[in-house]
């Protein structure tokens, strides 16, 4: 089953605010993520969806896709999908960028569509994009509970910098405040990009995901790495 990564739009709102409230405590309303679209200038926010038609799928012979991955899984779909939608969004991620940083300000994926690293993929999509507008470091907040999403962080060399305390309102649980090093550097880009070949590479080879010819290129237009 193809699934398809891109730039979030409006008409995804609800989609995305459905998944928001089944997979947090204290979701966004609609109107948050509808001001954030509006806010080009600092705002990124991609989707991955699920496309009911494999004949929609882009093809290498298309124009270059600015922050898109498609990959085919050749499981079956969940018996129950999602939203009741054609090319249902199942997985959302966004981030913030100030100054030179970039800062993630959330990943969601559906619970019926967990377990096929559709997080993993948007968040290499995320570090694709703050190295196309020229961020300097990625940081984000997570729960100090969260030991499968801290392990995600820390495979693409995001490091516990600091602690707030009761930053989570539902239950004041403290959050770890992780940050990459300078992702401008030959060493980052040299182990990321490794490591992105390995998620892509492991992902073909469990016969999960067929990634297109061209998947071993940055998502978006990133600056190749430094020689």
């Amino acid at each position: 089953m193809p699934f398809l990564i891109e730039s979030m739009r409006v008409e995804d709102i609800p989609e995305v605010v459905e998944i928001e409230r089944i997979c947090f405590a204290t979701p966004w309303p609609a109107s948050a993520y509808r001001r954030e679209l509006q806010n080009t200038s600092s705002t990124r926010y991609v989707v991955v969806r699920q496309l009911e038609n494999e004949s929609e799928a882009p093809t290498d012979t298309e124009p270059p896709f600015l922050d898109r991955l498609m990959s085919h899984l050749d499981n079956t779909r969940p018996d129950k999908p999602s939203p009741a939608t054609a090319n249902p969004v199942v997985g959302y991620a966004g981030l913030w960028m100030m100054m030179d940083e970039a800062h993630i300000t959330t990943i969601g994926v559906h619970p019926l569509y967990r377990g096929k690293r559709l997080g993993e993929l948007m968040l290499v999509g995320l570090i694709d994009i703050a190295m196309q507008l020229g961020s300097s470091w990625l940081t984000l907040e997570v729960r100090v509970s969260n030991n499968v999403a801290q392990n995600l962080y820390r495979k693409y060399y995001f490091d516990v910098k600091g602690v707030r305390r009761k930053y989570y309102t539902d239950n004041d649980e403290d959050a770890y405040v992780m940050w990459t090093d300078n992702i401008t550097t030959p060493e980052y880009r040299q182990r990321y990009y490794q490591t992105k070949r390995e998620l892509l590479d492991s992902l073909a080879n469990q016969g999960e995901v067929t990634p297109v010819p061209d998947a071993f290129a940055p998502l978006v237009d990133s600056p190749s790495p430094a020689s």
